[in-house]
């Protein structure tokens, strides 16, 4: 089979982040902000006036409730108390409880029949317990509910591949960055959503980039693929590239500050502040919770 890749610019999401939006202060101290896109609707409720305390509901276009999540931090992205999720059909799909955007205590995931799928115990946002079942209630072995996208071979082989597209570039002694966003879609096609200017790497240079890029591995959410979304952070440094997660400290030693390809929090990974409403783009499982950017 031949590389599917595909090239397109910042207009990727314009489709689907096109909206129709409402706001309805309904006091003083609450209001509620309606949005609809493409696939899903969306009902914000800010619970006070600096507009912090908040419930995101997310519904398809049937009009069911697919997900439902309160934050202390709507800006922030820090999520208190219960998140839940729900199948189309109106059935819960999982729950959780947060606190200071940490899941603690049970989280819970459920079969379509209503059995028991997957139970996992958290403290302060560490996974202490987890069991997963078949339809019937069997215990299964245990799979990660959520994976994010990954290139083959890791980090550590993503930037080996930029250091080869990128070694002819004259990167000089001076620090700079380079960031751009990829989407990696659930069929494993590649697709450049943004990229900020420079002078080093053009648009003709990053299609080069992808084209020959190999086969992300798709991420999944609850086996199922989905789409996601790498923010890619270039450090130009020394006459070197590095990832921004695998960038060498003032010491000359190697410094890992967070891999990205490595497994998705389950449900618990933070947002960045400004960009947490697009991460929210809800599967048709009440998965919303689980498309979410990363950084590299």
């Amino acid at each position: 089979m031949g590389k599917k890749v595909s090239l397109l610019l910042v207009i990727l999401w314009g489709i689907t982040l096109q909206t129709i939006q409402a706001s309805f202060p309904d006091s003083l101290q609450r209001a509620v902000i309606r949005r609809e896109f493409v696939d899903h609707d969306e009902e914000l409720t800010f619970h006070d006036r600096k507009k912090r305390f908040a419930t995101l509901k997310t519904y398809n276009k049937q009009g069911t409730l697919l997900s439902e999540t309160n934050f202390k931090d709507y800006q922030a992205g820090i999520r208190q108390g219960f998140s839940k999720g729900f199948y189309p059909t109106g059935q819960l799909y999982w729950i959780a409880d947060y606190r200071n955007n940490d899941l603690w205590g049970e989280m819970r995931v459920y079969h379509e029949n209503g059995e028991l799928k997957r139970r996992e115990t958290y403290w302060a946002g560490l996974l202490k317990e987890k069991h997963c079942y078949n339809e019937e209630g069997g215990e299964i072995d245990y799979y990660p509910f959520s994976e994010a996208a990954a290139f083959p071979g890791g980090d550590y082989a993503f930037q080996a591949y930029l250091r080869s597209k990128l070694k002819d570039l004259h990167i000089g002694s001076e620090t700079s960055l380079f960031t751009f966003e990829l989407h990696v879609q659930a069929d494993s096609v590649v697709v450049l959503r943004q990229f900020s200017k420079s002078e080093k790497i053009t648009l003709p240079r990053m299609a080069e980039i992808i084209k020959d890029m190999p086969k992300w591995l798709p991420a999944h959410y609850d086996k199922v693929p989905q789409d996601d979304i790498v923010v890619v952070n270039l450090v130009f440094k020394r006459g070197m590239v590095y990832l921004s997660n695998l960038t060498l400290d003032f010491a000359g030693a190697n410094h890992k500050k967070g891999s990205n390809s490595a497994q998705t929090k389950d449900i618990k990974e933070q947002t960045q502040e400004m960009n947490y409403r697009k991460q929210l783009q809800p599967s048709e499982n009440g998965g919303g919770v689980q498309t979410l950017r990363r950084r590299q």
